[in-house]
């Protein structure tokens, strides 16, 4: 099984140290792909939960009044998902620093739990 990379973020102000930290996994987004606008509400993403959902309600829109066939309107449709899922961790990391939270290192872990065993233990 190959190994994924964590990039691990913890509120700058936080007495805690880093229990309250945050793994995000680098590389594509499967449910950001599938779910789209559900899967920024998820993560409490509002804004890009509402920015996904307008522009998919506007691209399908413009699609309709030009009338593209059903194939185009799939490629499309494809296309706006396949983007959702490359950025979809990028935007997850965005929305961490703008809530005050910081890089604090890269781990990797062949699962979640390996990565965030490898930080708390102070092997990275």
């Amino acid at each position: 099984m190959a190994r994924s990379i964590f990039t691990v973020h913890a509120r700058s102000w936080s007495p805690a140290g880093d229990g309250d930290a945050v793994f995000v996994r680098e590389g594509f987004s499967w449910p950001a792909f599938i779910f789209g606008p559900i899967w920024a509400l998820w993560f409490g993403m509002w804004k890009t939960a509402i920015l996904l959902l307008v522009l998919s309600i506007v691209v399908s829109g413009i699609l309709v009044v030009v009338g593209i066939t059903e194939a185009g309107e799939l490629a499309v449709t494809l296309a706006l998902q396949t983007l959702m899922g490359l950025w979809g961790n990028d935007w997850r990391r965005y929305v961490l620093v703008r809530s005050d939270y910081l890089e604090r290192a890269v781990v990797s872990g062949r699962k979640l739990a390996d990565a965030e065993h490898h930080y708390f233990a102070g092997t990275r």
